[in-house]
């Protein structure tokens, strides 16, 4: 196995990331990954002490920008 199928979305079947491979997923820093938290800009969950981040929150959130920066065309006709 290659190094970065390990943390591919499609590779990796978990449900839950805690907030270091949710940044390394997304490709931002920890820290910026902890602010979206806060934030609620990406979803979280808290399991004991321990922050995790739902696979679908990702997902949610990377919908999310590409509706923002990418709105629909009008309709020529």
């Amino acid at each position: 196995m290659r190094g970065d199928e390990r943390t591919s979305p499609v590779a990796d079947p978990r449900l839950l990331y805690s907030v270091e491979e949710a940044a390394r997923l997304l490709g931002i820093g920890r820290t910026f990954m902890f602010q979206l938290v806060a934030t609620s800009e990406v979803g979280s969950l808290k399991i004991g002490k321990r922050r995790k981040i739902p696979r679908r929150a990702l997902d949610d959130y990377i919908a999310r920008l590409i509706a923002e920066q990418d709105p629909p065309q009008p309709r020529s006709g």
